[in-house]
């Protein structure tokens, strides 16, 4: 069977890491899938640096989170032309323009998935949030 390729934005993978009440339900499964080798997790540098930023913000230790993270996700490296790209694109975030960018970096990449929908309207992958995802993959 062939894995599914998700890129995951941000906020996903912060539920999952702080356990995020109302949105941590989705977020296991999808790690859980990836640990039962049904998905494949991409993110982006940007998604580990953040994730350092705000877990340490909540009382975390950033290297023991990151730390663990790399070993559950493949990690695509930002580079100089994702933010020249990023620069001159339609993206009103510009954190989330870079994800993008860093997401069709991957060949294959089936959908990007997070709670900000409507900041990735002018994506060329598909844009799911985490709800739809799992609804969508259990059927």
């Amino acid at each position: 069977m062939k894995r599914k390729k998700i890129f995951l934005d941000t906020n996903v993978v912060l539920d999952f890491v702080l356990n995020r009440i109302e949105f941590v339900e989705n977020a296991r499964t999808i790690f859980l899938w990836h640990e039962a080798g049904r998905i494949q997790i991409y993110v982006s540098a940007l998604t580990l640096a953040n994730i350092a930023y705000i877990v340490k913000k909540n009382g975390k230790d950033p290297f023991v989170v990151v730390s663990e993270l790399i070993k559950w996700v493949e990690v695509i490296p930002l580079e100089l032309l994702h933010f020249q790209k990023n620069a001159t694109s339609d993206f009103k975030d510009f954190e989330d323009g870079l994800q993008y960018f860093s997401a069709l970096e991957t060949a294959d990449i089936e959908a990007i998935v997070t709670r900000d929908i409507t900041d990735f309207r002018t994506a060329g992958i598909p844009v799911i949030t985490p709800t739809d995802f799992v609804k969508m993959d259990m059927e």
